[in-house]
């Protein structure tokens, strides 16, 4: 496991993110869902959600330009046990450039293109069944209910059928997937009123899993 410095960004990278970030959501402001990125108090939050003890698989989704993804390896998620799935390409670019400036020395890391929806497909085969932990920051309230049940079915379909959750990273206190409330038991472990704006993060654990939801 490589060592990770302490979650900073250059300035530099900092104004670069802003102005990348401010023109995709221009261009697709449905699926980029915010022209700001997430917070570090809200990143933080989420990441200490993981119990990281155990060495878990952990994959992100919505990685954007890396502020989740960094605080999730500071949180000490093992580098090698982590896959980012971003669908903007630009955004992909930007991520590796972020991470990458953060260590000394050269670090594969597991970053995909493509929609969360194809989730199984995308992450490396070994992982299917095995996740622990998928991580969201997709902006489901953006898309139709159709399109966010995919996305969680396709998480569920990673996870460990025993003791793997997902987590949700959203600007909304009403669950995006309220309407799969039959099949999945759903609890807000975040608010962060005081966030601009307001953050929360929902855990997500199929009720068949229920003895894990805690």
């Amino acid at each position: 496991m490589t060592n990770l410095p302490h979650f900073t960004m250059a300035k530099s990278l900092v104004t670069e993110e802003g102005k990348l970030l401010f023109k995709q959501w221009l261009k697709s402001p449905m699926q980029i869902g915010t022209f700001a990125s997430i917070s570090l108090k809200l990143a933080h939050l989420t990441a200490n959600q993981l119990e990281v003890n155990n060495n878990p698989t952990v994959i992100e989704i919505g990685a954007g330009t890396g502020r989740l993804t960094q605080a999730l390896l500071a949180k000490g998620v093992n580098i090698d046990k982590l896959a980012m799935v971003e669908l903007d390409p630009k955004m992909c670019d930007f991520l590796k450039c972020s991470l990458q400036s953060l260590y000394q020395e050269k670090t594969k890391f597991k970053i995909i293109q493509g929609n969360a929806e194809r989730l199984p497909n995308l992450i490396p085969k070994t992982w299917v069944g095995k996740v622990d932990y998928v991580v969201s920051a997709i902006p489901l309230m953006c898309f139709e209910e159709a399109v966010r049940e995919r996305i969680i079915q396709a998480a569920l379909d990673v996870l460990n059928p025993v003791t793997g959750s997902i987590y949700h990273v959203t600007y909304s206190p009403v669950s995006p997937i309220r309407f799969m409330e039959g099949d999945i038991l759903q609890k807000r472990v975040v608010s962060l009123w005081g966030n601009m704006p307001p953050g929360f993060v929902w855990k997500f654990t199929p009720k068949r899993y229920s003895h894990n939801f805690s």
